[in-house]
């Protein structure tokens, strides 16, 4: 980076208060949400390791998962090791039921075999028991109770995952908002907005949830009708839904505040930005009209960029993390795992080709654009066809938020990808070459009229500034103003 580059910076950032603040907001918001999200991921890490260490030193089968029924009715938990829609009966055995304690241990479907062996702060007890030692406090759990706490687990590993992609989405918004007030881009910093919109929206849920996940917790570890009691939940898990709540509140806060500065701030700046795009040009309605689609197509793949890595690294965790009950029986893994791979790599090249494409109104890579994209959508929705993405999808949240976001920005961006080309050669791409070729010149015209309609056929990606007719410019420059009346020619 030149010395040349980092001035520019300097002055893009500090062009007007506005900027300035913006930039600082975006920046101390960016670490401020970085550290609470790295908090709450060490309290989910600290709780998710305990039970972890639990079902590995007692030997729980490692594709065992639970499935819970009617959380507010008449609950119930089934531990499975398989779910296969072409099987009359599901290899899954009842493990509790609210009203009815004392279950049998299931003997099927080797849910339950090797279940104890030796380990470390695990002793095998006589009568099928397990002590184990929690806090230095020696606790009895039966071999029922191991087979609950697999629902535990699959929601506490999850919840980490949840923590690494909304810490790594922080510095996408951040990058985001940087690049706009660089680039004095709008579709960044609309981008930037709908992001933080879907954040804010998370982090409020995440509230409720959490209160939700220790009614849950309690209900199956330590109520009357739990095959653990007589565990109590600060046993296993000690302050950490307190811990949890204490660090949710000025997280969704500080959202939440950030969210109505962004709209506020980013608003002027969009303003500002808007009066200039066309500020060498002065360009007709119709042309601005154009314009907009062309916005919509990149804040729609700078969306969907975002949200479609987020849901890809998140299902290639759930089909190669040992710990993942998926990972040891998704069939067609090799397939998916292609898809996945596929998707990552090709995501830079596609934005690339979609932006070059709309800006220079290249139509044989638009269509290249809108067929990748059209083929890498189809094949995602396609995708809930698969039993164990439509599982994954239906009893994750996070994870079928972020697919269904991700979705509607993809068919968004293609939907405004082909009115973008059906746009093409109406006069956006000549307007914004002019406008840039005077940018370079250090130009700062009053007035560009030009009449396309009465225009020469001569391909303007093929000119060059001198070429263009001079009798249809009046500018001025910082040092001087040249005021040539040419009309009067």
């Amino acid at each position: 980076m030149t010395w040349t580059t980092i001035k520019s910076v300097y002055l893009k950032i500090t062009l007007s208060r506005f900027s300035i603040a913006f930039f600082l907001f975006v920046f101390i918001h960016c670490f401020a949400e970085g550290f609470i999200q790295a908090f709450i991921f060490s309290q989910d890490s600290t709780a998710s390791n305990v039970v972890t260490s639990i079902l590995r030193q007692t030997n729980v089968p490692r594709n065992n998962f639970g499935v819970l029924n009617s959380p507010y009715g008449n609950t119930s938990l089934d531990v499975c090791n398989m779910l296969r829609p072409d099987l009359k009966e599901q290899p899954c055995a009842p493990v509790f039921q609210k009203g009815t304690p004392n279950l049998p241990l299931p003997t099927e479907f080797n849910l339950t075999s090797h279940i104890f062996q030796q380990g470390l702060q695990v002793t095998s007890t006589v009568g099928g028991g397990v002590k184990v030692v929690l806090n230095d406090k020696p606790i009895q759990l039966n071999q029922m109770c191991t087979l609950v706490l697999t629902y535990p687990h699959q929601m506490l590993m999850n919840a980490q995952r949840e923590d690494v992609v909304l810490v790594l989405s922080q510095f996408w918004i951040f990058a985001l908002s940087f690049f706009g007030i660089v680039y004095d881009s709008i579709p960044h910093l609309v981008a930037a907005i709908c992001c933080r919109t879907l954040a804010t929206a998370w982090s409020m849920y995440i509230v409720w949830r959490n209160g939700d996940n220790q009614y849950r917790f309690a209900m199956l570890l330590s109520s009357e009708d739990s095959p653990c009691k007589p565990l109590q939940l600060d046993d296993l898990f000690p302050g950490y839904f307190a811990s949890r709540q204490a660090l949710q509140i000025p997280d969704v806060t500080l959202n939440i505040i950030a969210f109505i500065l962004s709209i506020y701030l980013s608003s002027k700046l969009i303003k500002v930005y808007s009066a200039n795009t066309f500020n060498r040009v002065g360009a007709p309605p119709a042309i601005i009209r154009i314009y907009n689609y062309f916005l919509a197509v990149f804040v729609s793949f700078q969306v969907s960029a975002l949200l479609l890595v987020s849901v890809i690294c998140l299902w290639l965790d759930q089909l190669v993390n040992r710990d993942n009950a998926m990972s040891g029986f998704t069939f067609h893994r090799t397939l998916y795992l292609a898809l996945s791979i596929f998707t990552l790599v090709f995501l830079i090249p596609w934005i690339t080709i979609g932006w070059y494409a709309v800006r220079r109104e290249r139509k044989r890579l638009m269509v290249v654009f809108l067929t990748l994209g059209t083929i890498v959508f189809a094949s995602w929705v396609l995708m809930l066809k698969s039993w164990s993405f439509a599982w994954t999808f239906m009893n994750w949240p996070f994870f079928s938020v972020q697919f269904t976001a991700a979705s509607v920005s993809l068919l968004s961006t293609i939907i405004f990808g082909v009115i973008s080309y059906l746009h093409f050669d109406k006069g956006l791409a000549h307007y914004l070459y002019v406008d840039d070729q005077l940018a370079k010149a250090g130009f700062e015209p009053e007035l560009f009229e030009k009449d396309l309609e009465k225009g020469g056929a001569e391909d303007w990606r093929e000119i060059g500034l001198d070429d263009i007719p001079t009798y249809t410019l009046q500018f001025s420059t910082s040092s001087d103003r040249i005021g040539h009346d040419h009309d009067s020619k």
